[in-house]
């Protein structure tokens, strides 16, 4: 039995190695048969087996198989390939073009992959590699100027802050315009409270394979009531097929300071031209040539250094794929005492269960801590404190050697507290400190019944916890006892979604698709904060040392669900003609029952007409149509009058000053969008390009109502508003050789957008209540744009010149304090991308111009009103005569000619409490990125035992041009959704924490 079982062994042992001894190494060279030039990812598998392997970045290959195996070559946008292997150990391969794919597959809504070629509407792919250029920690911050018809701002440079990013404009004047976040699928948080950043930043820009951004109503016309801004498709990296590979970076940044506003260095402090050593305004006299003048703005500012360490695992077969992937960012801001740590891990794969089941999951944990800076000129904002405080005081002069706060003048004897005290007391002793813990899980499964009919299944979760901390310690203006903020909240969204998808050839020309699906999303909050004064026992900064009484306790439970069934309907013909109709039902908890559904249609079409030439191999040409009613949904516990709980002994309950109506129904946005696509020279030159027509009705608006109904406010519907818009997208290979590269792409676009209708009582619609000064507001009017200005302005004769009094000075027109003075909106922006590639050299560059729309220089207002703006320097005492009109008894008007003092009480009276005087029409061109790199030619990576090596240098923000007389113009003073919709603050300049300029260096390897 021994001897059979020992030659049983030795024969199977003989088979083993003697078909391992018929295997060979087969080499080659993967080349596109139109221009010659290498390939490089191209797949290369063993037909029937699970071998696989890419080619390099010279198209090179390498695989073991045996004589008689079928490699397989492919690559999207080109004919597969099979080739026999037969005794040759080197095979080289030429793909063509595959002429029924010039368009890529992109990702549209509920992650439906879509043939670009047949899109109905417009749909713009950023790739992983241009936003990992960008070396942005924020995602959002690193599309900045890559999407036609999307306005990104940021708050500032500092960490935590947020950005924020808008959709053909503005359509909800108080909800939420930033498009929808999807990872993968599933709907994720990007939501910012408090002005804190927003949590699409704590995922990790390395791990993106792309993002889709569906611009118009069409795009996203399958999530209905949730679709009037757009969304952002975000498809997360997979396993490649073939071995284990091993990719590590170490990126370390270092930030200066950007563009700040300037100061005058030539008066002290005090009013109307006395010195004052208790006042913060600098109208005094001119500082003594023994008298020190600080360079405070300079002083306050450092540089700030950031660690960055990625790490992935990737491998797979045509049966299974894995990534795993880690990254750990630490590091310091421009700002002192502020800092920043994130850590996240994510782990996803996918498995053949059976010939026909596929299974997907993947897991993403975050980690995110910030000691961070306060948004804009909002209480106790660093650099608005910073831009107003005197020149004659030292800001590093804040502590005394025992610790204690250091005044440059104290007097309580009086009914009011005085201090003077450096705004870095409050950066270096009372922090914000925010933390996150986040989990985004994400499980799929797909069953192929057959060749024309799918089923899919996915569920996900993203949960986190997060903390919010600021300790005001004793000593500190206004809390001189101190005072202690915390919010601790746990966020939770669900989403199921099930989809089954029909697709078949009715006839030999026609092409059916079909899509039904449902799904289900829930959302919960439970949120409790507390703000308390006075600490009891100095230096133990915790709830339980604040008296009850001192107290403030607010709980919150929101919670919303919505159920959702959809169809997706689609026909082509031979690719020339598409059509396609969309219907989604939704039904929301945060309406009344009478309106909690909701309709959501959408009709497209698109014309191949390149398809009716008998050279379309070589360029492509669409046009397309579409048309979409997509919705708003209605703010949480707005049906409703909510009971408020009483604070301190008694507690008990008391109605919400807000009123609830049950009468609200959801916002509602009607888009028409027409387009065009070339593509020429065999693929070379792109042109995208759309017109949209946009109208949102039935906003939801919150207003003062009769105090006889026992309210104060409440939320109707009323007003409505549109965007008109045209965008402009051109790509291509101006130079294509076989050892460099200049690819191009260039983003125009423009927006304008206009307030149809309010309710009669309403004139003004303000966005933010207690907006930094009454001479100007963030609003809008009718018939104006619907991010306009509001304000105050001299007064105009007939012919529209400033009328001046016998005084020879402006006269404000007192009789409407409401006029419209500008538009936030630009009027036309380009983003322009290069990118250079010269053997293992590589260069790529962004350019971002913006031209037109207004800036609220509000941070000028106050520099002005406190004497230490720089205009103060130059003019402040001068002789001019005003350029306006006088008017003569006769009711004519003549030119003024009297020559007056630019002093004290004219600023103070006549230029200050005048809006206009602070509005700016904005232009800049800057660079948001360049980035250099070099990859170590193979031969020498070899040697060095890893497959790559790369090194890296890049700049953020390097360079700015522009006309605007503050810091950088690029301002959002209270972060997205502040007060009322998003926008509400963008092109709102007031204490903005400038944005820093970032040098880089990064090394990455790869096994």
């Amino acid at each position: 039995m021994k001897r059979k079982i020992l030659m049983l062994f030795l024969s199977t042992f003989l088979l083993v190695a003697q078909a391992i001894a018929q295997q060979i190494t087969v080499t080659g060279k993967v080349t596109s048969a139109d221009d010659k030039l290498t390939m490089p990812g191209v797949s290369v598998r063993i037909k029937g087996g699970a071998a696989a392997v890419q080619t390099n970045a010279d198209g090179a290959y390498s695989i073991r198989a045996a004589k008689g195996d079928v490699l397989v070559f492919s690559y999207v946008g080109f004919e597969v390939q099979e080739i026999t292997v037969a005794d040759a150990a080197v095979i080289d391969v030429a793909l063509k073009t595959d002429s029924k794919s010039l368009n890529e597959v992109v990702v549209t809504a509920l992650g439906i992959e879509r043939n670009k070629k047949t899109l109905t509407y417009s749909v713009q792919t950023v790739k992983g590699n241009d936003l990992r250029d960008a070396n942005q920690s924020n995602i959002i911050n690193g599309l900045q100027g890559q999407i036609a018809g999307a306005q990104i701002t940021s708050s500032g440079g500092s960490p935590g802050l947020p950005s924020e990013i808008i959709l053909r404009g503005v359509s909800s004047l108080t909800g939420d315009n930033q498009p929808l976040m999807i990872v993968d699928g599933i709907r994720v948080s990007n939501a910012s409270s408090d002005g804190t950043i927003n949590r699409l930043a704590d995922f990790n820009p390395e791990d993106i394979e792309d993002i889709s951004v569906l611009k118009g109503a069409a795009a996203s016309a399958l999530y209905g009531i949730d679709a009037a801004s757009g969304a952002l498709i975000i498809t997360t990296k997979k396993g490649k097929a073939g071995s284990m590979q091993i990719n590590g970076s170490y990126k370390g940044f270092l930030e200066t300071l950007g563009k700040v506003p300037e100061q005058q260095s030539l008066f002290t402090t005090g009013l109307g031209g006395v010195y004052d050593e208790t006042s913060t305004s600098s109208w005094g006299r001119r500082f003594r040539s023994d008298e020190l003048i600080y360079n405070n703005i300079e002083r306050f500012f450092g540089t700030g250094f950031i660690n960055d360490v990625n790490l992935n695992v990737n491998g797979g077969s045509e049966r299974y794929n894995y990534y795993m992937s880690g990254n750990y960012r630490d590091g310091s801001s421009i700002i002192p005492n502020t800092n920043s740590d994130k850590l996240s891990f994510l782990i996803k794969g996918s498995a053949k269960l059976a010939k026909n089941l596929e299974l997907g999951a993947s897991a993403n944990y975050i980690n995110n801590n910030i000691q961070e800076g306060i948004v804009g000129g909002t209480s106790g904002g660093y650099a608005n404190n910073i831009y107003l405080y005197p020149r004659r005081f030292d800001i590093n002069r804040y502590e005394q050697p025992n610790g204690e706060p250091f005044y440059e003048y104290y007097d309580n004897t009086g009914a009011d507290e005085t201090v003077i005290m450096s705004p870095m007391w409050g950066v270096m002793k009372n922090p914000r400190i925010t933390g996150t813990q986040r989990v985004v899980i994400n499980g799929n499964l797909n069953y192929k019944v057959n060749d024309w009919i799918n089923l899919s299944y996915r569920i996900g979760q993203d949960f986190y916890n997060q903390e919010f901390s600021n300790i005001t310690v004793e000593g500190t203006p206004s809390y001189m006892n101190g005072r202690l903020r915390e919010t601790k909240g746990n966020y939770k969204y669900s989403t199921n979604i099930f989809n089954s998808t029909f697709d078949r050839q009715l006839i030999k020309d026609l092409r059916a698709t079909l899509i039904l699906g449902a799904s289900s999303e829930y959302y919960e909050a439970k949120t409790n904060s507390f703000t308390g004064e006075n600490f009891i026992v100095p230096g133990i900064y915790s709830v339980n040392n604040i008296e009850r009484n001192n107290l403030t306790v607010t709980e919150g439970f929101p919670r919303r669900r919505r159920y959702a069934v959809y169809g997706d309907f689609k026909l082509d013909y031979k690719s020339i003609v598409s059509v396609g109709v969309t219907g989604r039902n939704d039904w929301t908890s945060t309406l009344a029952r009478a309106n909690r559904s909701f309709y959501s249609p959408s009709f497209s079409g698109s014309f191949s007409f390149s398809e009716l030439f008998e050279n379309r191999s070589s360029w492509f040409g669409k046009l397309r149509a579409s048309y979409a009613k997509v919705g708003k949904d209605a703010p949480i516990y707005r049906t409703n009058t909510n009971l408020l709980q009483n604070q301190g002994v008694g507690g008990g309950y008391q109605n919400d000053p807000t009123g609830g109506n049950l009468d609200l129904v959801a916002e509602t946005t009607k888009e028409t969008e027409f387009g065009l696509e070339l593509r020429l020279f065999k693929n070379r030159l792109t042109v995208e390009s759309a017109y949209y027509i946009k109208e949102s009705h039935d906003q939801i608006i919150t207003a003062r109502v009769p105090l006889t109904t026992g309210f104060v406010i409440k939320a109707f519907n009323a007003g409505s508003l549109r965007n008109r818009g045209f965008e402009l997208s051109l790509s291509g290979s101006p130079v294509k050789t076989s050892d460099f590269d200049w690819n191009v792409t260039l983003n125009a676009w423009k927006n304008t957008s206009k307030m149809l209708k309010f309710p009669g009582q309403i004139e003004v619609f303000p966005y933010t209540f207690g907006q930094p000064y009454t001479a100007a507001i963030a609003g809008s009017m009718i018939n104006m744009p619907v991010l306009g200005i509001i304000g105050t302005d001299y007064k105009k004769n007939a012919d529209g010149y400033t009328i001046v009094d016998d005084t020879g000075y402006p006269v404000i027109n007192s009789e409407n304090s409401q006029l419209y003075l500008g538009n936030r909106e630009p009027k036309f922006n380009i983003g322009f991308l290069n990118k250079f590639k010269y053997k293992d050299i590589s260069l790529s560059f962004l350019w971002d111009f913006r031209f037109g729309g207004d800036v609220y220089n509000a941070t000028r207002l106050g520099m002005i009103s406190r004497g230490i703006a720089k205009d103060i320097g130059e003019y402040r005492d001068q002789m001019m005569v005003f350029n306006g009109v006088v008017q003569q008894p006769d009711g004519s008007f003549v030119k003024n000619t009297k020559e007056v003092a630019a002093d004290y009480a004219f600023f103070t009276n006549r230029y200050t409490p005048v809006g206009s005087n602070f509005i700016e029409t904005v232009n800049w061109a800057r660079v948001r990125y360049i980035t250099l790199g070099y990859t170590v030619p193979k031969s020498l990576s070899q040697k060095l035992r890893v497959s790559r090596l790369s090194i890296e240098l890049s700049a953020q923000n390097p360079f700015l041009i522009t006309n605007y007389s503050g810091g950088d113009p690029e301002v959002n003073s209270a972060g997205p959704n502040a007060g009322g919709g998003g926008g509400s603050t963008m092109g709102v300049d007031y204490g903005n924490i400038p944005i820093s300029k970032t040098y880089s260096l990064g090394l990455s390897v790869g096994f």
